[in-house]
């Protein structure tokens, strides 16, 4: 009797075990997005370089021994910080010597104007006595000798105080460029002095390279010059950023473009010409020298299939996106379908292939654990918020808590 009950819960454990293996794993929970069909204008693919917009050999004015390296390769730093500091001792000496120069010049200038005062009252004496008929012509004349030839040791004694001072003016400049300073913000990239060592005025210490704020490079073919030229605002010559999508080859995240100019020349060889930008790097996450890629507007609209970029996944299929497919009463199925990618728009991709049309939901988070034909249960992310990290999405059909996944994006 026990024997039988054992065996028939033995059985029903094994039945409900295998009931569970042939239902498969539950369906994973996904955000997905809706595919958009619209007229967009075409866009080109060119490439490009990040540049600094100033470096420099950071010179001493002065000669004289590093007496301090205030900075390493690799430092940041902010206009007008210490990089160096040559020995100002002899300086210091010159200066007090002149400060006592300038003071006994002041004491000159005391004397100088007491005589003027002396012969000053002398001559109103004179002219007092004339007036009585008690002096005579040559007493005048020494007298007018005596007080001109006061007058000029006066204004010469004041004028050896200004010389003191300008010569004190420049000491205090020579001692302020004796601090060897950044000119501008940014980053050392060459140490070329050291602590002791004898720099001559003009010598280099460091490689100075402006780093919060850099310049972006694209080479245009120059087919699209009359296009670009066209969004030139008036008067400034400027295109506007928003009509640009540029991104380093590292980075999934386009990187905002301001001040775009139209450089009108073309290369001869390769029949390019410049569209050149700035770029603000105040993180510090670019860096100069690095390669770009842009996507410029040819001036051409059309209708094009349009999907978030998070949608996008590379690997070995190629370039997919994981469409989301009801199939009866059963959960629904993510398949994958092989697309190409035209060109990009901040946070979309405009693509082709794959037969996707408009209402079609495709997985924006996460695809990377999903397999061909996956089980899933789709959350909707709400329009304009379909890159990652959009918590917006409403569930259909499942649990809004569903856990997720660090899928960070679609480009790997």
């Amino acid at each position: 009797m026990h024997l039988r009950l054992f065996l028939a819960g033995w059985l029903a454990t094994l039945s409900a075990v295998f009931g569970a293996i042939a239902q498969g794993p539950p369906p994973a929970p996904v955000r997905v997005a809706e595919v958009v069909v619209e007229q967009i204008g075409q866009r080109r693919m060119v490439t490009g370089e990040l540049r600094s917009l100033r470096v420099a050999d950071v010179a001493s004015q002065e000669e004289g021994v590093v007496v301090e390296m205030a900075v390493d390769v690799g430092m940041r730093l902010e206009k007008g910080q210490l990089l160096a500091q040559l020995d100002s001792d002899r300086l210091e000496l010159e200066k007090r010597q002149t400060q006592a120069e300038r003071a006994a010049s002041l004491a000159a200038v005391g004397e100088e104007r007491a005589a003027v005062v002396r012969w000053e009252s002398e001559l109103e004496s004179l002219e007092t006595a004339t007036a009585r008929g008690a002096s005579n012509p040559r007493e005048r004349r020494e007298v007018d000798f005596e007080l001109s030839q006061a007058r000029s040791k006066f204004e010469r004694a004041e004028l050896d105080v200004e010389v003191f001072d300008a010569k004190l003016a420049i000491i205090e400049r020579r001692l302020q460029d004796m601090r060897i300073v950044a000119p501008f913000a940014g980053t050392v990239t060459e140490k070329l002095t050291e602590h002791g060592e004898w720099l001559a005025a003009g010598d280099s210490v460091c490689v100075l390279v402006q780093t919060d704020v850099l310049e972006v490079v694209l080479n245009v073919p120059q087919k699209y010059l009359e296009s670009l030229a066209a969004l030139a605002q008036s008067g400034d010559g400027l295109i506007p950023g928003k009509d640009l999508v540029v991104e380093p080859d590292a980075l999934s995240k386009p990187i905002d473009v301001t001040e775009v100019r139209i450089v009108p020349q073309i290369g001869v060889k390769a029949r390019t010409f410049a569209l050149v930008g700035r770029v603000k790097n105040a993180a510090g996450a670019l860096a100069a020298g690095q390669s770009v890629i842009g996507w410029v507007p040819t001036g051409t609209v059309a209708e094009h299939t349009v999907v978030p970029t998070d949608a996008v996944l590379r690997n070995e299929m190629g370039t997919i996106v994981y469409v989301v497919r009801e199939r009866g009463e059963g959960p629904a199925k993510a398949m994958p379908v092989n697309i190409e990618v035209l060109f990009e728009l901040p946070g979309r991709v405009v693509i082709s292939g794959g037969g996707l049309r408009a209402g079609d939901r495709v997985v924006v988070e996460g695809k990377e654990r999903l397999y061909p034909m996956a089980s899933v249960r789709p959350m909707l992310v709400e329009p304009g918020n379909e890159q990652a990290g959009g918590r917006g999405g409403q569930p259909e059909g499942g649990n809004a808590g569903a856990p997720f996944g660090g899928d960070k994006g679609g480009r790997r």
